[in-house]
């Protein structure tokens, strides 16, 4: 059994062991070497990947969707794609990219906007290996929901399971049509789809911005847009 460290066994204690997903195989740990911290190539030996929390958050297998970060951070200067990886998912399609310098970047393909916090190098972070999991222990949060576009602005995933059923490994919710085709971001709207190429469309669906919230302002900052 691989010993996996602190933040990782204090992840599985909260969420369990990820469910209905596949191994991630020691030739996949191998490619993925330098691109991500070693705890998480002992966590993927042990575990693999699947689904938390019934699909509110999916744990993937890297080489999988490499050609979606490919297509998302080709020529980003910050973020280039050949040095980042995808992590998870949220069920509404917030993806959690991690790179080893700037650790994660959360894009919301929904709402074609993207988050990193790793802009200021005077501020004390985590090391990568405490780092990753520290930040994966949090997804149980509402922020990892969909809010819907309404006056109410209720989260959607508790509903959705209801309306949809519960996700399959490799699924998540989607709004069909997408709401970058001019669809709704409402529960009337979702259905069950293909994760991966769910993403692919809404990926292609015009630039997706990069922002930091800069907490001594409090405010949003906009920086740029993604890719090349």
């Amino acid at each position: 059994m691989t010993t996996i460290n602190a933040g990782f066994a204090y992840c599985i204690k909260k969420f369990g062991p990820p469910a209905g997903g596949e191994p991630v195989s020691t030739d996949i740990c191998k490619t993925f070497r330098n691109r991500v911290p070693a705890s998480l190539l002992d966590f993927w030996t042990e575990y693999g990947s699947g689904l938390w929390l019934d699909g509110k958050f999916q744990l993937v297998r890297p080489d999988r969707y490499q050609g979606l970060v490919n297509l998302i951070l080709q020529g980003d200067s910050d973020f280039p794609s050949n040095e980042s990886v995808l992590i998870g998912y949220t069920a509404f399609g917030q993806l959690l990219v991690w790179n080893n310098k700037n650790y994660f970047l959360q894009l919301d393909l929904v709402r074609k906007y993207a988050y990193t916090d790793h802009t200021d190098t005077t501020h004390p972070f985590l090391d990568a290996d405490r780092a990753l999991p520290s930040f994966l222990n949090k997804v149980d949060s509402n922020a990892y929901d969909f809010f819907e576009a309404t006056n109410a602005a209720k989260p959607l995933f508790t509903r959705a399971v209801k309306k949809c059923g519960k996700l399959g490994y490799g699924e998540c919710y989607g709004f069909v049509p997408a709401v970058g085709l001019g669809g709704r971001g409402v529960l009337e709207a979702v259905q069950r789809v293909r994760a991966l190429e769910h993403f692919s469309i809404l990926a292609q669906l015009g630039p997706i911005e990069l922002r930091y919230m800069d907490t001594e302002r409090r405010k949003i900052v906009v920086l740029r847009e993604l890719g090349g």
